[in-house]
């Protein structure tokens, strides 16, 4: 039994060294307290030269490099000499403002020394809700890697609102990892991976090397450590981990205050991997996973559940039973059980006005002159995610 486990581990581990040395897109994250850490500390500023040679090493293999950083505010709070946070929406955005800038500059002063170049995205979650705009954002990403620029892409602080925020950059580094298609995410932290349990307070936890996936018992051995400078935790991380493996990319957290880029991309044992899920092939699909305010809610019955998730079908009016939520054709919702539980969203041809006065009928006995336009689906296949698949 117990060879067959180490097997089983090796197996495992080699499988993992593989993937990251397929690896040739990949997207960093480096939180606050990281970065500062490399400014505020004698010789710390050697740890991210090492990590700048290192991407500037594999770039000239042909790999390409997006960082996601957080630290505007925390750059700003450094420069006015704070130690926390001030409480208010407006200093935490003029904050932003001053830090931004400062951020910006470090990045820029770092890549030219090694010959390279950066270009700076900031953006909002509104680039989400508008799929011209994911787009778009996502063509400026494949540019800047065209150009052989390293892009710099962090939250717009200084203009977010709570309903335009993506709540931590761990969060936004799972959008970017996906939007564009990137193989592999790394999320540098102040721990060398995923424990057991706190290897702060508990001298016996062990690094977990390879994560099958991610579930609720995952989320169970962690004991968060946060301060005034991070909105992150290992939870957001392990929560980013989530999204970005179910969006396609393989995801390693690990060290950040001594990272060590070459010997992770080499397969070294660092940190804990864990592995893609499955890869959305269309653009469309990848919008509809990532943008979660969904703007309403149909419900189904069990026939039309069996039907999309086991057959890979379309939404018909005849499985429908009700629609909640005021919402116009083209609008993302997500389709429930008679359990209310998500089991897929996607892009409704119909507003729920319209959906109220065909549900439950067949195509065929649907009067077309009560509607402004008639399509057969509520929900094509193509325009549709399943996000339960038991």
């Amino acid at each position: 039994m117990v060879e067959e486990q180490n097997n089983a581990v090796q197996v495992n581990l080699d499988e993992r060294k593989a993937s990251i040395r397929c690896a040739r897109r990949i997207v960093l994250k480096l939180g606050t307290k990281v970065l500062l850490s490399y400014y505020q500390s004698a010789g710390k500023n050697d740890e991210i030269l090492k990590l700048i040679d290192d991407i500037a090493f594999y770039q000239k293999k042909g790999y390409e490099f997006a960082i996601v950083t957080s630290g505007a505010v925390g750059f700003g709070m450094d420069a006015l000499g704070l130690e926390t946070r001030p409480p208010g929406l407006k200093k935490k955005q003029a904050l932003a403002s001053i830090g931004q800038a400062l951020l910006m500059q470090k990045w820029n002063e770092l890549f030219a020394s090694r010959g390279l170049n950066t270009g700076q995205i900031l953006v909002t979650y509104d680039i989400i809700e508008n799929r011209k705009r994911f787009l778009h954002t996502r063509d400026c990403l494949l540019s800047l890697f065209r150009y052989g620029a390293v892009p710099i892409i962090n939250e717009n602080d200084s203009v977010s609102v709570d309903e335009l925020k993506f709540g931590d950059n761990d969060t936004l580094s799972a959008l970017v990892s996906s939007l564009i298609d990137a193989d592999l995410l790394v999320l540098f932290t102040d721990t060398d991976g995923l424990y057991t349990a706190n290897p702060h307070k508990n001298k016996n936890a062990k690094r977990i090397d390879v994560l099958d996936r991610i579930d609720d018992s995952t989320f169970d051995l962690i004991d968060d450590r946060q301060n005034s400078l991070s909105l992150g935790g290992m939870t957001s991380k392990l929560q980013a981990a989530l999204r970005s493996t179910q969006g396609g990319a393989n995801v390693i957290i690990t060290n950040g205050f001594t990272p060590n880029l070459r010997a992770l991309l080499e397969g070294d044992d660092i940190g804990t991997y864990i592995k893609a899920d499955q890869k959305f092939h269309s653009k469309r699909k990848r919008w509809i996973f990532f943008n979660h305010k969904i703007k309403g809610k149909i419900t189904v019955d069990a026939g039309a559940v069996k039907a999309l998730v086991k057959g890979n079908k379309s939404l018909l009016p005849g499985g429908v039973t009700k629609a909640e939520g005021n919402f116009l054709e083209g609008a993302i919702v997500g389709i429930y059980d008679q359990d209310d539980i998500m089991i897929a969203k996607g892009i409704t041809y119909y507003s729920s006005v319209d959906i109220d006065k065909i549900k439950g009928q067949r195509t065929g006995n649907i009067d077309k002159k009560e509607l402004k336009r008639f399509y057969d689906e509520i929900i094509h296949r193509d325009n549709m995610i399943i996000v339960k698949k038991d």
